[in-house]
């Protein structure tokens, strides 16, 4: 689960200090901290999960700012800070609609307030976590051809049209995604996360390109400037929304454990490392592989996809398997026809050799099997919480 997030609209500048200390140890993250009460456009834009309040707020009555708050953001807890005990602030608090209501020591209780929350978050996340499974791809280093993979994936399960799929470009460096896909939109990734006030399924749909049927594309900005700097956790809040919208999210995550990827984690059902078989790829697959486990990523979760393999490789998958510490989950070749099909503008089609490759590798992913019959291919055999395939 993420990190929480508290807002602290405290007048008293001991109580603001001490509950910010007390959050920090918690390894909670301070998102507002002021002494005046929050305003309408802060708390759409911030939507912190919890928020101290005075008990005698400036301005408005505590009733009427406790409705104001919740009305913005159903979800965020309220709790009203005070030093003393008094029975009659505590029950004002209560008829308020306050969800808590903190008092000294502080830290203390504080702390208990916090925990309760996170095991709520923890049991809502469970119950309502949307179908829709998200697959990241990142390169070992540059030219690993996570990129390359990630598309021709997205194309391969939008072919088998049985669901709705994403292709997310998270590369903030190269953003390659738009031109392999000839993805037509002059918005990306960014403008979801400037707006996460106000995004939803049709503000989102409005964002991504759709050139394929069932195949949305959310590109990466062209780029970069001072002012599109973002805070990486930002993006939780953009993949907590497309779960619910596709069946399958793609995700280029670019190059190695860069800040987004780690931020990420979390909302990755599955991570496929890309490397190539060169000893400068594994070396740096293999330190990927200790910082992500180190980071608390499954390992199980984590699958090694080997790209360019020559025809006669002079290496063991066993031998891989002890260097990288990660087994083989799958085998691309190393095929000229990827640039041919580039040159065209092109992803390469699926009966050409390495696009057949390609759509192993999509059906492994989905737990099915490959059948033919009278020439037509089918998907067969899918674990029974995934959606059928049909027909390549």
């Amino acid at each position: 689960m993420q990190p929480l997030t508290i807002g602290l609209t405290i007048s008293d500048d001991e109580l603001r200090q001490e509950a910010h200390a007390c959050a920090r140890l918690q390894g909670v993250r301070v998102v507002l901290e002021q002494a005046h009460p929050v305003e309408t456009l802060q708390l759409k834009r911030l939507n912190p999960d919890f928020l101290l309040i005075d008990a005698a707020p400036q301005g408005e009555s505590l009733e009427v700012q406790v409705r104001r708050i919740k009305s913005v953001s159903p979800w965020v807890q309220v709790a009203v800070i005070h030093s003393s005990t008094d029975p009659d602030l505590i029950l004002g608090a209560m008829r308020a609609g306050a969800d808590e209501f903190i008092s000294s020591p502080i830290g203390e209780r504080l702390c208990e307030a916090l925990g309760r929350l996170a095991a709520q978050i923890a049991r809502r996340d469970l119950t309502s976590r949307p179908a829709g499974k998200v697959m990241g791809f990142v390169s070992a280093q540059g030219g690993c051809g996570a990129t390359t993979v990630a598309c021709h994936l997205a194309a391969e399960f939008q072919r088998a049209r049985q669901q709705d799929v994403l292709l997310a470009d998270l590369d903030l460096e190269s953003g390659l995604v738009a031109f392999l896909m000839k993805a037509a939109t002059q918005f990306s990734v960014l403008d979801a996360v400037k707006n996460l006030h106000r995004l939803d399924q049709s503000f989102w749909k409005g964002l991504v390109s759709n050139g394929r049927p069932s195949l949305d594309v959310i590109s990466s900005p062209a780029g970069l400037t001072i002012s599109d700097v973002v805070n990486p956790a930002h993006f939780h809040e953009v993949f907590r929304l497309v779960r619910s919208l596709y069946g399958m999210v793609i995700v280029d995550l670019g190059r190695t454990l860069n800040a987004i990827a780690l931020t990420l984690l979390d909302d990755l059902d599955e991570l496929f490392l890309v490397s190539t078989p060169s000893i400068t790829a594994l070396y740096q697959a293999k330190r990927f592989v200790q910082r992500v486990v180190a980071a608390g990523y499954p390992r199980g979760q984590l699958h090694l996809v080997l790209n360019r393999v020559p025809e006669s490789p002079d290496f063991r998958a066993g031998e891989l398997e002890q260097s990288v510490g990660l087994p083989v989950y799958a085998e691309l070749s190393d095929r000229p026809e990827v640039e041919v099909a580039y040159l065209s503008g092109e992803l390469l089609p699926p009966n050409s050799p390495l696009g057949r490759q390609f759509s192993k590798l999509a059906m492994k992913m989905s737990g099915a099997r490959e059948e033919k019959t009278k020439g037509v291919t089918a998907w067969f055999g899918l674990k029974r919480d995934q959606p059928t395939f049909q027909g390549i």
